[in-house]
C-alpha cells in the first residue's frame, strides 16, 4: 500500500531517473504496438458469445488472489502463474457462458428490483449498518469493473443459480433407496486388532560404524551445510508511529465539519412502483407502445379514477408478463446509476404523490412516494472517538509515507551503507541471525519475501541496499548484506546423528513389516490376536461393534475394516494397514451388522434424504452442463492467455 504511494507520488531526480530508464525499452518495443495493432481480443468463443482477454485476465487475477490468500506463504508461484490454473479459469468461464445461454433459453431472468436487493444486501458493501455506495464504487474500481458490466454479470450469475436450483430440486431419492443406503452407512462391524509400534522397533535397532561410513560415502551429496546469510536492516512500523500521534480538539472539530456528511444519515425515501416492461433491444414501435400505456396509467392515477393500489392488483392479475410492480423499500440518493429514477422520486413532495412515467433500461416506471425519513446528523461528542482515531491514523499514514519515501531515497543514494539513512531518520540499524534460502531464521528473517530478496541479485551478488520491502501493511524494511557463508560439505561427525537416525528407522521399518506379515499369516491359521500381540510386543485392542465414524479408532483402521468382505459364519475377515506414524496394524472383523432404519429419528432420515437428493441433483446438473457444452460450439485460444 505505502510502496504504491511512493510509486504514485515520486518526484524529483529519482522519478526522472526511473522515467529515463523506462524510455529505452518503450522506444525499442513500444512503437511496434502501433503498427501491429492491439492484438487478439478474445480468449474463447462460446456459440455466438465471446469471452474477451480482458474478462479472462480479471477472472484469473481474482482467482490468483484467492489462492494466494488461502495458501499464504505456502503458495507456489509455479502453480499460481502456470498454464494449468489459467486453463482452469478459462474452462470455468466457458462453463459459465454455456449456463448463461441455457438460462436465457429457459426464460430465467432477474428483475432490476431483485438485482438491486441482492447487491445492496451483500456484506462486502456494508458500512455503518447499511449499503455504502462509495464502498461499492471503490470495490468496482479495484476489481476492474464498471457498474453496468458487473451488474449484468451478477444478473447472469443469479439466473444461472435459478437454473441450478430448478434442476437439483427436481432430483428424487426413493424410500427404498434410502433404507438400503442407511443399512450401509449405519452398518456396524465387530472389530479387534493388534498394533505393532514403530518406535519400539527403532529403540531396538542397532547400527554398526561400518554401515554409517558406507552410508555417508554413498550419499555424501545429501550432507551439505546450506549457504547462509546475515543481514542488517532498518525497520519502520506504522503502528509504532501512530502511538505517538496527538491531535488537538480544534483539529478534531475541523475534521468533523469537513466530513460531517459521513457522520450523518441522509434523507431516505420509501417507494413503490409500477413497471411497464421493455424487451432487450426494443424497437421504436415497442418503446412507443410501452410509453403510451405508461402514460395512460399515470393519467388515470393523477385524475383519481384509479388508485395506485388498484393498479398494483391489476399487475398481479396480468398474465402477459409485461407488467411488474410492488414495494421498492427504502431508497437513498446515489443508489441508482441512472439519475432519472432518483430525480423523479426525490422531486415528489409528500407521501402518496405519484410521478410521471420514467424511462429506464428495463421499461417505464411510475413511482409512488410512500414515506420520507428526514436527514439526521450525529453530534460531535457522539462520534468524537471515531474522528480522533481516523485523524490519528491519517496523520500517521502521511508521516509514514514521508519517512518511507526518505528511506527509499537515502538507501538508493547511498547503496553501500545504511548509516546515512539511519542517521537522517533517527532509526536503529539492526541485525538478523543466520538463515538459509529455506528459512530457519527468526523475526523478520523468517519472512519469505525478505529471504527471497536477501538471496537476490542486488543484496547478495552486488552487495547494495535493497529497495523498501513491505513485509505486511504498515511494516517496511530495507536490508543489506552483513555476512555470507557459502555451502560446505558436512563431515562424517557432523552428519553422524542424521545417518544413525535414518539407518535405525530403515532397519525398524524392515523389521516391523516382517513381523506384521508373520502376525497376519499366523492369525490366518487361527491363532488369537491377543496371544500374538503378547508374543511380539504389540498392543491388542478388542473394540467390539463399531460404526464407520467411531471416534476411538484410527481412521486408517476403520477404512480397512469396512473394506473387508463380510466373513462367513464362524470365520473372520483378516486385513492389515499402516498408520500415519509408521505403526503396523493387523485386524479381524468377526461379524457385520446392517444399519437399522428404526435407529434413526425422522429428522435424521430427512436430513440424510436431503443430502442424498442434493448429491443426486448436483450429478444431474453436471450431466446437463456436459450435455449442453458438448452441443455448443466452443473455441478457445490458449496462446492468448
Amino acid at each position: 500500500m505505502f510502496l504504491q504511494k511512493i510509486r504514485d507520488r515520486a518526484q524529483g531526480w529519482f522519478a526522472y531517473t526511473i522515467i529515463g530508464l523506462l524510455i529505452v525499452p518503450f522506444a525499442v518495443w513500444g512503437i511496434n504496438y502501433y503498427f501491429e495493432g492491439g492484438g487478439p481480443m478474445d480468449a474463447a468463443v462460446v456459440g455466438d458469445s465471446a469471452i474477451s482477454v480482458q474478462e479472462f485476465q480479471r477472472a484469473y487475477q481474482q482467482q490468483r488472489q484467492r489462492m494466494q490468500a488461502m495458501l499464504g506463504s505456502n503458495a507456489d508461484p509455479a502453480l499460481l502463474d502456470g498454464p494449468r490454473m489459467k486453463q482452469q479459469v478459462l474452462q470455468q468461464l466457458v462453463e459459465e457462458r454455456v449456463l448463461n445461454q441455457l438460462a436465457r433459453e429457459q426464460g430465467l431472468r432477474i428483475s432490476d428490483r431483485q438485482l438491486h436487493d441482492v447487491i445492496v444486501a451483500l456484506p462486502v458493501f456494508q458500512q455503518s449498518g447499511g449499503f455504502d455506495k462509495a464502498l461499492y464504487e471503490q470495490w468496482l474500481r479495484n476489481q476492474g469493473y464498471v457498474a453496468a458490466t458487473f451488474e449484468e454479470s451478477f444478473r447472469q450469475g443469479k439466473a444461472t443459480e435459478q437454473l441450478r436450483e430448478s434442476v437439483t430440486a427436481s432430483a428424487l431419492f426413493t424410500p427404498v433407496e434410502l433404507d438400503r443406503l442407511i443399512a450401509l452407512l449405519k452398518q456396524q462391524r465387530e472389530l479387534q486388532y493388534t498394533v505393532l509400534a514403530l518406535e519400539k522397533y527403532v529403540a531396538k535397532a542397532t547400527v554398526e560404524d561400518a554401515k554409517i561410513q558406507e552410508y555417508f560415502e554413498k550419499h555424501q551429496d545429501r550432507f551439505v551445510n546450506p549457504e547462509q546469510v546475515q543481514v542488517q536492516f532498518i525497520e519502520l512500523k506504522l503502528a509504532q508511529l501512530a502511538e505517538g500521534v496527538t491531535v488537538s480538539e480544534e483539529d478534531l472539530k475541523t475534521a468533523y465539519q469537513d466530513q460531517i456528511a459521513k457522520y450523518g444519515q441522509p434523507e431516505e425515501r420509501a417507494a413503490s412502483h409500477l413497471l411497464i416492461k421493455l424487451p432487450l433491444n426494443p424497437s421504436p414501435a415497442e418503446v412507443e407502445q410501452a410509453q403510451a400505456k405508461a402514460k395512460q396509467i399515470a393519467d388515470e392515477l393523477h385524475a383519481g379514477t384509479r388508485t395506485f393500489d388498484q393498479a398494483l392488483q391489476d399487475v398481479k392479475a396480468d398474465a402477459s408478463g409485461g407488467l411488474e410492480g410492488g414495494e421498492l423499500g427504502v431508497i437513498g440518493k446515489g443508489m441508482f446509476d441512472s439519475p432519472a429514477f432518483e430525480s423523479a422520486l426525490f422531486a415528489l413532495e409528500k407521501s402518496g404523490d405519484v410521478s410521471e412515467p420514467v424511462r429506464m433500461p428495463s421499461g417505464f416506471h411510475i413511482i409512488r412516494l410512500d414515506k420520507i425519513t428526514p436527514a439526521q446528523v450525529k453530534p460531535f461528542e457522539e462520534v468524537r472517538e471515531t474522528v480522533a482515531k481516523e485523524l490519528r491514523q491519517q496523520q500517521a499514514e502521511n508521516r509514514f509515507y514521508e519517512i518511507t519515501q526518505n528511506l527509499a531515497n537515502l538507501s538508493y543514494e547511498h547503496p553501500d551503507s545504511l548509516e546515512p539513512a539511519a542517521k537522517a531518520l533517527d532509526a536503529a540499524i539492526q541485525d538478523t541471525g543466520w538463515f538459509s534460502r529455506k528459512g530457519g531464521g527468526e523475526g523478520i528473517a523468517a519472512n519469505p519475501k525478505l529471504i527471497e530478496i536477501a538471496f537476490g541479485e542486488d543484496v547478495l551478488k552486488r552487495g547494495v541496499n535493497s529497495e523498501p520491502i513491505e513485509l505486511a501493511p504498515g511494516h517496511i524494511v530495507v536490508i543489506r548484506m552483513k555476512e555470507y557463508r557459502d555451502a560446505t560439505p558436512r563431515t562424517l561427525e557432523e552428519a553422524r546423528e542424521d545417518i544413525v537416525k535414518s539407518l535405525r528407522e530403515q532397519q525398524a521399518r524392515e523389521a516391523i513389516a516382517k513381523d506384521a506379515e508373520t502376525l497376519k499369516a499366523r492369525a490366518a491359521k487361527g491363532e488369537h490376536l491377543q496371544t500374538l500381540a503378547k508374543e511380539l510386543g504389540g498392543d491388542y485392542k478388542n473394540v467390539g461393534l463399531v460404526s464407520r465414524d467411531a471416534p476411538t479408532v484410527d481412521r486408517a483402521v476403520l477404512t480397512t475394516a469396512f473394506r473387508l468382505p463380510q466373513p462367513e459364519a464362524g470365520q473372520v475377515a483378516l486385513g492389515s494397514t499402516a498408520l500415519a506414524n509408521g505403526d503396523q496394524v493387523v485386524l479381524e472383523v468377526a461379524q457385520v451388522v446392517p444399519g437399522q432404519k428404526e435407529a434413526l429419528s425422522e429428522e435424521e432420515r430427512k436430513s440424510i434424504a436431503q443430502q442424498l437428493t442434493q448429491q443426486a441433483g448436483s450429478g444431474q446438473f453436471e450431466g446437463l452442463v456436459d450435455s449442453v457444452r458438448a452441443k455448443s460450439k466452443v473455441v478457445t485460444y490458449g496462446d492468448r492467455l
